[in-house]
């Protein structure tokens, strides 16, 4: 996984980076790093498996992103060992006859 994004440096400069990251956190963390620095994000885009996907540069502020989608990863890989409860509805525990379904 690639992040290329551009800043604007303290000095006004535009500057171009591409960097290679194993894990999605670590690659935001660094990216919301470079902006706790003061530079100003102007672009930034995440590149996978030849998929582009842009980001939000307004979701950048120069926080931390890890906590956070570890806690989410947390909540759906919790969600996922629930066994969904489902119950089938036939028509005739609605009330409905089979004719009343055929006009």
């Amino acid at each position: 996984m690639f992040i290329s994004f551009s800043t604007i440096d303290n000095k006004g400069q535009l500057r171009n980076f591409c960097w290679w990251f194993s894990g999605m956190e670590f690659a935001l963390d660094m990216l919301s790093s470079v902006l706790y620095k003061g530079n100003q994000l102007v672009k930034a885009e995440l590149i996978d498996n030849d998929q582009c996907t842009q980001l939000p540069v307004d979701a950048f502020d120069g926080s931390n992103f890890r906590r956070q989608i570890q806690q989410l990863e947390s909540e759906w890989q919790e969600l996922l060992l629930v066994a969904p409860q489902c119950r089938s509805i036939y028509p005739q525990q609605m009330g409905i006859t089979l004719t009343d379904m055929v006009d």
